[in-house]
């Protein structure tokens, strides 16, 4: 099977609302979205020999997480700080590489780490449960 070349990651954001206006996240090293996972029931009763999972209509919570240049003094950088204190919603947004598709979330900032070396920049994790369903773009 060939390697998918047609989408790269380089050009990928993530877009967090403020003021009203969408603005990227600097720094990420790379992003993991989960959309999360579509529900099931069995569909079964004392004379099946098969319990058959139904799709129930439910898709569970999902997740975003990226590993993160961490710059405590950038504007952007200090609302993920202020939305992690306060637990405030972000409308939010992810492009999927350069192509352009978007995906429009709404996220609760879960985790936001800070970790360095001597001699080295900060790093760190930014951690979001998604908070409203979200299908991937298909067009």
């Amino acid at each position: 099977m060939p390697i998918p070349t047609t989408v790269k990651v380089q050009g990928a954001a993530l877009k967090i609302t403020i003021s009203a206006a969408l603005v990227e996240v600097p720094g990420l090293e790379n992003i993991e979205l989960d959309l999360g996972e579509n529900k099931t029931y069995e569909n079964s009763d004392i004379s099946s020999d098969y319990i058959a999972p139904v799709f129930s209509g439910l898709r569970g919570e999902g997740s975003l997480s990226a590993d993160i240049i961490r710059d405590p003094a950038n504007a952007t950088q200090i609302a993920l700080q202020i939305a992690f204190n306060t637990g405030a919603t972000l409308a939010s947004s992810v492009t999927i590489g350069a192509a352009g598709k978007v995906i429009v979330v709404s996220l609760l900032v879960t985790k936001l780490s800070l970790s360095g070396k001597r001699g080295e920049g900060f790093m760190g994790k930014a951690e979001f449960k998604v908070l409203s369903k979200a299908d991937w773009n298909v067009s």
